[in-house]
């Protein structure tokens, strides 16, 4: 990555305990705009709670993430980063007793101020984007997994973050639906957005990572290019875990 270039996204020395337990230890990462980093690692090392961390749903204890030059630190509220961040969750996380339409309006109306006639305007280019536009009047809970999760991209969209988040977006959903996804992902990809996918769908992060973060019991072991991380000469402990996730792919 080039140093000369201020990140949008930068964490230092982040550490985050729950209890006596330290799940990140001492975070150091740097992202550009435009760049896609996929993050990826065994279960229980930290990845998700990276994510989290990054758009402040889980406050960090020591360190600094800074998001467009907004600091969040253990003694700043993350609220202003938020603006700047969308968030695509594992379950979906939409509301059931809302459209899909309406699920997509809210958080543009309520935290930029627009106005309920551009709300939708804006809500129905981006289901329309990830081709669910013809879902607009329906509930989430009509849908099945794979359009939820494209109705949950297009409302993190409406927010025009500078960075997208995804946390685990395939993992819950049944196979045949996981490609769905996957392609709407890629297209955000090939338009330049800032991504940080959490995801152990490692075709997804050999086709669209500029760089593949291994994290293990805290900290980030690897930061490398894909070809370095599906290499011959790459880390031990990344080479058992591809085999393992391979062997179930």
């Amino acid at each position: 990555m080039n140093s000369s270039v201020t990140p949008i996204v930068e964490l230092k020395s982040v550490v985050k305990r729950f209890g006596r337990h330290t799940v990140l230890n001492g975070i150091d990462l740097k992202v550009n705009a435009g760049e896609k980093v996929v993050i990826c690692g065994p279960s229980g090392s930290g990845k998700s709670t990276l994510i989290r961390c990054i758009n402040g749903l889980e406050e960090i204890d020591e360190g600094e993430v800074i998001v467009r030059d907004v600091k969040s630190s253990a003694a700043y509220s993350p609220a202003e980063v938020r603006r700047h961040v969308g968030m695509v969750f594992q379950s979906f996380n939409l509301f059931p007793h809302y459209t899909v339409l309406r699920n997509c309006m809210l958080a543009p109306m309520k935290v930029h101020g627009i106005d309920s006639k551009a709300a939708q305007v804006l809500a129905m280019q981006l289901l329309d984007k990830v081709r669910v536009s013809n879902q607009a009047e329906k509930y989430p809970p009509q849908l099945s997994g794979g359009q939820q999760q494209r109705v949950a991209i297009a409302r993190a969209l409406c927010m025009r973050p500078s960075v997208m988040l995804f946390d685990e977006p395939t993992s819950a959903l049944d196979p045949e639906m996981v490609k769905e996804v996957l392609d709407t992902m890629v297209t955000l990809a090939a338009e330049g957005m800032t991504m940080l996918c959490v995801t152990h769908e490692m075709s997804f992060a050999r086709r669209v990572a500029d760089r593949i973060i291994f994290v293990d019991a805290g900290q980030i072991l690897v930061d490398v290019t894909p070809t370095e991380f599906f290499g011959d000469n790459a880390h031990p402990r990344v080479r058992d875990f591809l085999g393992q996730v391979l062997s179930h792919a």
